[in-house]
C-alpha cells in the first residue's frame, strides 16, 4: 500500500506503521492465553465491544487499501478482465490456505479476508459512491437475514432452537458439518459485514491519493465520527420499536461493522498525525507491515502447535515479557527480510 507510484501518493509512513500496528494487535490477541495475559479488553466478548474487536477490522480495512492500489496498478497495464482474474486468484487462495489452516475453527480473520475479498473485486474499479452502497447493501442484507431466518437464531445464540443441521437448506450445502459447527465472526455468512471494513478501506485509499491533506482529514473525521455514530445508534433500542443489537464480532450485526469501520478512520487519521506530520514511527511495526499475511500465517501454525503443550503459569510481568520476546521473534524475522527485500505476496 505505502510504495511509490504515479497513480497512488508518496511512501506515506502512517500506512507502514498501521499495517504492522495491526499484526501487533492480533499476536496479542491470538497468543494471550499462552502467557496468562487475560484482561477483558484483549479478549472478545459477546455482549460488548473491546480492544481485541478493533484488530481484525483494522487489518480488513488495510487489506482494502492495499486492494484499490492493486487493482490501479494492475489495470493500468492489463485489462480490466484479467486483472479481476488475477484478484479472484489471490482471494480464492487465501480461502484455501484458511481451509488449511483453521481445522475446527473456520470462521478467523484469513477466512473473512479471503471471502470478502471476493465480494469486493466486483466493484473494486467502481466509483467511491458505488462502492460505500455495496458495503452497506451487504450489511442491510446480512442484517435482514439474521432477523428473519432460522440463521439469526443460530449465530444470536437462541436458547432450544434445533440444531441448524435439521435445516432442508443447511443440509444441501456440501460439508454443511464444517461450515455451520462454529458460529463466530458471524458464520459463512459473516463476510457480509466483514465487506464493509474492507470496502471503505479502498475509500480511504482513495481518499489518500487525492494528495488534498485537507480532503484526507475531513474524511477521516467525517467517516470515522458518523459510521460510529450511526453504528451507536443501531445498537441503542428504540423504545418498542426495535430492541437492542449488540456491537459484537461474534454476531456481525449491522452495529459492529459500522461502529468498527468509524473507528478503522479515526485509527488511520491518528497514525497519520504521529507518523507523518510528527515524524515519529514505532521500531519494527513496518517491518512487520512489509509482509503482514506471511506473519499472521506463521503465528496461527506456531500457536497452533505450541497450544499442546502444557506452558506454566506466569504472573503479569513475566507474561508480557515473555509476549515481548515472542513478538520479537518475529519482528526480528521481519528485519531480516526487509533488509533482503523478501516480499512474500500471495
Amino acid at each position: 500500500m505505502s510504495e511509490t507510484t504515479k497513480d497512488g501518493p508518496q511512501r506515506i509512513s502512517a500506512i507502514d506503521q498501521l499495517r504492522g500496528y495491526a499484526i501487533f494487535g492480533m499476536l496479542v490477541v491470538n497468543a494471550k492465553g499462552l502467557f496468562g495475559l487475560s484482561h477483558e479488553q484483549i479478549s472478545h466478548h459477546r455482549d460488548f465491544f473491546t480492544y481485541a474487536d478493533t484488530i481484525a477490522p483494522l487489518f480488513l480495512f488495510v487489506v482494502g487499501m492495499g486492494m484499490r492500489l492493486s487493482w490501479i496498478r494492475r489495470s493500468a497495464h492489463s485489462d480490466a478482465g484479467s486483472a479481476r482474474k488475477a484478484m479472484i486468484k489471490r482471494y480464492g487462495t487465501l480461502v484455501l490456505i484458511a481451509f488449511a489452516i483453521y481445522a475446527g475453527w473456520l470462521w478467523d480473520a484469513l477466512m473473512d479476508i479471503g471471502l470478502a475479498g471476493l465480494l469486493a473485486v466486483w466493484v473494486i474499479d467502481k466509483k467511491p459512491q458505488v462502492r460505500v452502497l455495496a458495503a452497506f447493501v451487504l450489511v442491510g442484507l446480512y442484517q435482514l437475514i439474521v432477523m428473519y431466518s432460522f440463521y439469526g437464531d443460530w449465530i444470536m445464540r437462541v436458547d432450544g432452537i434445533p440444531a441448524i443441521d435439521s435445516h432442508l437448506i443447511v443440509r444441501l450445502i456440501p460439508l454443511h458439518g464444517e461450515l455451520f459447527d462454529v458460529r463466530i465472526n458471524g458464520g459463512p455468512l459473516g463476510p457480509l459485514s466483514w465487506c464493509m471494513m474492507l470496502l471503505f478501506g479502498t475509500l480511504a485509499y482513495d481518499l489518500l491519493a487525492a494528495r488534498d491533506e485537507k480532503k484526507f482529514i475531513a474524511g477521516c473525521v467525517g467517516w470515522g465520527l458518523g459510521l460510529c455514530a450511526l453504528g451507536y445508534a443501531l445498537h441503542v433500542p428504540w423504545g418498542e420499536t426495535k430492541p437492542e443489537w449488540a456491537i459484537s464480532a461474534y454476531y456481525m450485526t449491522a452495529p459492529f461493522p459500522l461502529w468498527a469501520t468509524g473507528l478503522c478512520f479515526l485509527q488511520l487519521l491518528a497514525f497519520y498525525v504521529v507518523c507523518d506530520k510528527f515524524g515519529f514511527s514505532i521500531p519494527t511495526f513496518a517491518a512487520v507491515g512489509m509482509n503482514p499475511l506471511f506473519i499472521y500465517i506463521l503465528q496461527s501454525l506456531l500457536l497452533d502447535v505450541l497450544e499442546g503443550f502444557d506452558m506454566p503459569a506466569m504472573s503479569l510481568p513475566v507474561g508480557i515479557v515473555g509476549f515481548l520476546l515472542f513478538y520479537g521473534c518475529f519482528a526480528a524475522l521481519a528485519l531480516w527480510m526487509q533488509r533482503r527485500r523478501i516480499y512474500i505476496k500471495l
